[in-house]
C-alpha cells in the first residue's frame, strides 16, 4: 500500500473559504476516481495555514490511472482553474510506501507524524528500526500506527504515523512516550541511524 499526500498553504485571509473548497474538491475527486480522499489541516509543527489531501492506493499504477481520470474530467479541471487564488503556494506531492501498519480502514481524526532522514549508509538499519518502533507504539498504546518509507523526495526519508480519535488518545500517547522505560531504551537506539536534527514532529486533523 502507498499513501499519496498533496499539501499546500492557503491564503491566510481566506482560510475558512479555502478549507471548505478543499473539502469540496476532495469529494469531487473521490467521485471521479473512486478513491476516498481525506483532507487534513496542520494543528502543530507546521504553519497553521497548511492543508493536505491524502489517499491510500494499492500501487503507483492505480494512482496514475486516477490522475488520468482527473486530467480528462471537465468538472475537475474547471474547479482547479477557478479556485487557485485560494492557495498561496504551489502544491507539493509526496508518495510513501507503507512498510508496516496497523492502520484501520477508516482514518482517525488526528495523526501525529514524525519524519526523519536515515544517516548515510544506514537506510536498511533505519527501516528495520522503524518497523520495530511502529509495532512497539501500537502494542503499548493500542492506537493505529504505520511506518512509511518515502518513494520520492529526499532520499532516506522515513516517517511514523500514530492515529488518535480524541485529545485523550493523544494524551495517552504522550504519557507513554514520557514514562515508558522500554520506549526510552528503544529511542536511544535511533541515535546512529538518523541524521542529527532531521527529525520533525507534527499533528494533523482530519476535517472531512
Amino acid at each position: 500500500m502507498y499513501i499519496f499526500n498533496r499539501s499546500t498553504t492557503v491564503d491566510r485571509n481566506r482560510q475558512l473559504e479555502a478549507t471548505e473548497a478543499a473539502v469540496e474538491v476532495a469529494a469531487l475527486v473521490g467521485g471521479i476516481t473512486g478513491i476516498p480522499v481525506n483532507v487534513f489541516i496542520t494543528r502543530y509543527g507546521a504553519p497553521v495555514n497548511t492543508i493536505a489531501w491524502s489517499c491510500r492506493v494499492d500501487s503507483q499504477a492505480q494512482l496514475e490511472a486516477a490522475t488520468d481520470k482527473l486530467v480528462g474530467n471537465d468538472d475537475y479541471m474547471k474547479w482547479v482553474m477557478t479556485h487557485s487564488e485560494l492557495f498561496a503556494t504551489a502544491a507539493e506531492d509526496r508518495l510513501s510506501a507503507v512498510v508496516s501498519s496497523s492502520l484501520a480502514p477508516t482514518p482517525a481524526k488526528f495523526y501525529t507524524m514524525l519524519v526523519a532522514s536515515a544517516a548515510n549508509g544506514m537506510l536498511a538499519d533505519a527501516i528495520a528500526f522503524g518497523v520495530r518502533a511502529q509495532q512497539f507504539v501500537n502494542a503499548a498504546t493500542g492506537l493505529p500506527t504505520a511506518f512509511l518509507n518515502a518513494v520520492y523526495g529526499p532520499f532516506g526519508t522515513v516517517g511514523w504515523l500514530t492515529g488518535a480519535d480524541s485529545a485523550a488518545d493523544l494524551d495517552r500517547l504522550q504519557e507513554m512516550q514520557t514514562t515508558n522505560s522500554d520506549y526510552h531504551a528503544l529511542v536511544a537506539e535511533a541515535g546512529p541511524l538518523f541524521t542529527p536534527g532531521s527529525g520533525l514532529a507534527s499533528l494533523i486533523e482530519k476535517v472531512n
